[in-house]
């Protein structure tokens, strides 16, 4: 495993001319003036595709050159940001430090980084007998899942975001206590008039 890079790393990047300004990233490999689905670059310059020489680069514009820099957050001393790409160093699940090449399952993103599949069910079984607890503590009744502002799990009271897009009738799965429930959207009935033709006068 690599030793973590310094966040004040800067790279000149001599293939890539200084005058160049678009470029996008996939992954870690770096793009300028990307194809339009097999298209040349509306500004007709080439497309040029390079990968850092070191997990956690990513290329800049600075100073009118091109330079490989740290994307890595952990690195910068960013913690709590989402990081786009890590260093060899900090791909590691942030729970319990496994390397992502040893992972044998898809592990879960966070803000922070990844948690490995076994990490992520614990921290799942945690969290679902914490608001079983609180649930039972606090004795609710069908009432309190009724005509509210936010949706909330009838069986542990979780609070479930669900985007306007989404808004329906629907059979829905706890995120937190894996409980099913049905969801059911109300609406305030309101009334708007307007005068059709001459307005009535005494």
């Amino acid at each position: 495993m690599e030793k973590a890079m310094d966040k004040d790393t800067k790279i000149l990047i001599t293939e890539i001319p200084g005058e160049w300004t678009e470029r996008t990233r996939s992954g870690h490999t770096n793009i300028w003036n990307g194809k339009n689905h097999d298209r040349p670059h509306r500004n007709g310059l080439p497309e040029v595709r390079l990968e850092p020489p070191e997990k956690g680069l990513y290329a800049e514009r600075i100073d009118g050159a091109w330079y490989w820099v740290s994307g890595c957050n952990k690195c910068n001393g960013e913690v709590g940001k989402w990081s786009y790409i890590v260093c060899d160093a900090h791909n590691v699940c942030i729970c319990c430090g496994t390397h992502r090449s040893q992972l044998t399952d898809t592990p879960w993103g966070t803000r922070d980084g990844f948690n490995c599949k076994p990490c992520q069910e614990r921290l799942d079984a945690a969290a679902k007998a914490e608001a079983l607890a609180k649930f039972a503590e606090a004795e609710y009744d069908d009432s309190d899942f009724e005509y509210q502002d936010e949706c909330k799990c009838p069986h542990c009271a979780s609070a479930i975001h669900i985007e306007t897009e989404d808004y329906g009738d629907k059979t829905m799965t706890c995120e937190v206590c894996d409980g099913q429930f049905e969801l059911t959207l109300n609406y305030e009935v309101t009334f708007s008039t307007k005068v059709i033709g001459e307005r009535v006068s005494a």
